[in-house]
């Protein structure tokens, strides 16, 4: 009849084991770095004057209120307060 296949040894299965976690902490490691290059080129973009121009049109289409940079005011009360 049909013989069943034998089970691997012990050994066999640690090292495939040991390969299969080397593996896995080298996925890792590779993920974290893609991570932190995502997490610069996405600081790069928004501080792009492109990126800063398509977000403000994009709020005007969606109606949100436009913020104003806190100095900018500061600026223009110090300016009356002086005068």
């Amino acid at each position: 009849m049909t013989d069943k296949p034998q089970p691997p040894s012990i050994e066999k299965v640690k090292e495939r084991s040991a390969r299969v976690q080397e593996i896995c902490k080298r996925a890792d490691a590779n993920i974290l770095i893609l991570d932190e290059i995502i997490a610069q080129l996405e600081e790069e973009n928004r501080r792009s004057p492109l990126y800063q121009s398509r977000l403000r049109r994009a709020k005007r289409l969606l109606n949100f209120p436009e913020e104003k940079p806190e100095n900018v005011e500061s600026d223009r009360d110090s300016a009356t307060t002086t005068s």
